[in-house]
């Protein structure tokens, strides 16, 4: 502890002490000599009457003088104050490190507590007589951190914005010891924080180097120990749907209820700065929620979403931003090469509704059926998936421009194909051999699956399951340098992909439909079909881009630009790249949403025999006007009154001097 005065002039008055001491000279009596007789025993008898006397006036003397200077440091009201925090401006260099991560931004009765936070460096900064330096703890731009007079400190306080990042203390405080270890003095670090328990969690003492006894730190925490209720949105993903024009997508936000009290937040979702719909979920304390959307777009494009929250006291994190790119519907061409008067023996049939299950309105594919006779008269162009099933006269000179147009080609092969036809693509990364017929009573069956594949890894365990009951009756034997996705029990190639320059090709080495195998027939074979398509087109990849949070650093090696959030901040950033338009979301970092606090436990654990204080922040506490301070005047204004009643007794109980008559 350390002891300082508010109103120091009045120890001035110390200097009154000697007051009684002047008196007590000035107004001692001189004893008048008389001659008496028996000399002797008047001299013995004054000398056992003088020597009690002389004790108690030096005793009054020291009374009175004892009141004067309790009376004296009364008023210069004297407090006990903690030891770091007033150590500071006392030919010391000094560093003041404020916290202004994104939790600083939570909002007290008595307003945000980084405006708090930033006071309270005013007050200490206005104390202070060295130079100091000024070190945010989040984008610390070390070129610009600088030693500087108090008065200059004063004009950069302001100009530290609270910022929308997670706090880095660790990199604080390396960058305050080594401005610290350039000094030729002592030092003292005062670091005002909320002191978050996410900021401190990557925190490592060893980081700091070798620490000296000469250099203290303090923690100054705004906002108590206990934990701030808060609520976040942890992620957002789709669960249902495409993001495609006219189909419906449905999303999933995740909700964390960072308190120890229940609540029921409100969701809200905006599109382009729309809002879509809104919903209460609750959600008890520490709990983790989830609430359901669904989205219909009639236009494609960019759309700019976002989840807002209300009702919490931090709405720093209260938004969070993803892009969706709103597309056209996959255009898929089959070209039949074995139509027949019954639709549903037709080689197309089982694809056509694999593709469009329920119809074309919520299906995320418009497709298109042509017999090999429409194929010369079809504009190629407008299609980005072609499926050539069971065609017969597949040439390089009349199929060269579905090979070339860089687009998926899913080929099925069937009793119509001939293999010399198609081994005359030179290019095609295999070739077709002979017929294998495994007969209905014991067919070959699908007994491997490529579960890295994209489209193969999402089909759940039940999904397999129902590729391996399919039965293949009949296939065609095919070698080549290719990735084999199906493999059956004999270890021969079912489905296959491979590449022709910018083309992504697929061979099934059966038929499209029921004559050679059962596939069609299985729960498994819509979402294979589909999820190939959506791998090859990047569908998937287009309906939630991935985002980053707030300060990481952007893949994209163009510059961004802002179009939705708060600026500089959170939001949805785009780049105009050669492959065309990117946006990406940006988030707030989670860590930052829970309010937890690192108590005065962790803080010892963390910084182990280094002497480190915690001191709780309240108004007027850095002047030591209030808690954290005691003040001393009531116990010195008891003193004085104690010595003025035993003065007042000891100066009573004296005989009075009487004046000798001749």
């Amino acid at each position: 502890m350390n002891l300082t005065f508010l109103n120091p002039f009045f120890l001035f008055g110390l200097a009154a002490g000697l007051l009684p001491i002047l008196i007590h000279r000035l107004t001692q009596r001189k004893a008048i000599p008389r001659k008496f007789s028996a000399v002797r025993l008047l001299l013995q008898s004054q000398r056992v009457m003088a020597r009690p006397q002389r004790l108690k006036h030096l005793l009054l003397l020291v009374l009175r003088i004892l009141a004067i200077a309790g009376l004296s440091f009364m008023m210069a009201r004297p407090i006990l104050a903690p030891k770091g925090l007033f150590a500071l401006g006392k030919e010391k260099a000094n560093v003041l490190i404020l916290d202004n991560s994104l939790s600083m931004g939570y909002r007290e009765e008595n307003g945000e507590r980084y405006e708090i936070a930033k006071r309270a460096a005013q007050e200490v900064v206005q104390a202070l007589k060295e130079q100091v330096i000024l070190i945010p703890t989040v984008a610390i731009p070390e070129r610009d951190v600088r030693w500087m007079p108090p008065e200059e400190a004063l004009k950069e306080l302001p100009k530290i914005p609270l910022s929308f990042g997670k706090g880095d203390p660790g990199a604080s405080l390396r960058l305050g010891y080594q401005k610290l270890n350039e000094m030729k003095m002592p030092g003292e670090i005062l670091f005002i924080s909320d002191m978050a328990q996410g900021d401190w969690e990557g925190f490592r003492l060893s980081e700091l180097g070798t620490l000296s006894s000469d250099k203290g730190i303090t923690f100054l925490r705004i906002g108590g120990a206990h934990r701030d209720p808060n609520f976040s949105v942890r992620g957002v993903k789709r669960v249902e749907g495409e993001a495609v024009v006219g189909v419906p997508i449905r999303l999933e936000v995740t909700l964390s209820n960072l308190s120890d009290n229940s609540g029921t937040p409100l969701v809200q979702l905006y599109a382009s700065g729309v809002k879509k719909d809104q919903k209460a979920v609750e959600l008890k304390a520490r709990e983790e929620g989830k609430v359901y959307f669904e989205l219909l777009f009639d236009r494609p494009g960019w759309a700019d979403t976002e989840v807002r929250l209300s009702g919490d006291r931090l709405p720093q994190d209260d938004r969070f931003y993803f892009p969706l790119n709103i597309r056209e519907k996959i255009k898929v061409l089959l070209i039949d090469g074995d139509p027949r008067t019954s639709i549903k023996a037709s080689e197309s049939y089982y694809l056509a509704n694999a593709l469009q299950p329920g119809g074309a309105e919520r299906s995320p594919f418009v497709t298109k059926v042509i017999t090999e006779e429409e194929y010369p008269n079809t504009d190629l162009k407008s299609y980005d998936v072609f499926f050539l099933l069971n065609v017969s006269g597949l040439k390089p000179s009349k199929h060269s421009l579905i090979f070339e147009s860089g687009k998926a080609v899913f080929i099925f092969l069937g009793d119509r194909v001939l293999p010399e036809e198609y081994n005359s693509f030179v290019l095609f990364p295999w070739r077709i051999g002979g017929m294998r017929e495994a007969g209905s009573s014991k067919p070959e069956r699908i007994e491997q699956t490529d579960e890295s594949h994209e489209a193969l890894k999402n089909i759940a365990t039940q999904g397999r399951k129902s590729l391996q009951s399919a039965s293949i009756h009949r296939y065609f034997r095919i070698d080549g340098s290719m990735r084999n996705l199906l493999l059956l029990g004999n270890r021969d190639p079912l489905l296959m992909e491979g590449e022709l320059g910018k083309t992504k090709l697929f061979l099934y080495a059966s038929s499209a439909d029921l004559d050679w195998n059962d596939l069609p027939l299985k729960a498994a074979f819509l979402p294979l079909i589909q999820g190939l398509i959506k791998e090859v087109v990047g569908l998937h990849k287009n309906s939630i881009p991935e985002g980053i949070r707030f300060g990481e650093p952007f893949e994209e090696k163009a510059r961004p630009v802002q179009v939705a959030g708060d600026p500089g901040g959170p939001g949805i950033y785009k780049f105009s790249l050669p492959s065309g338009e990117v946006r990406r979301g940006v988030t707030p970092p989670f860590e930052e949403s829970d309010l937890s606090k690192v108590d005065r436990e962790g803080v010892r654990k963390k910084f182990e025999k280094t002497d480190v204080k915690l001191i709780e922040y309240r108004e007027g506490i850095v002047r030591g006007v209030q808690s954290g301070k005691r003040e001393l005047w009531p116990f010195l204004l008891g003193f004085v009154l104690v010595v003025l009643i035993v003065e007042m007794g000891m100066a009573n109980g004296m005989p009075r001097t009487k004046k000798n008559s001749q």
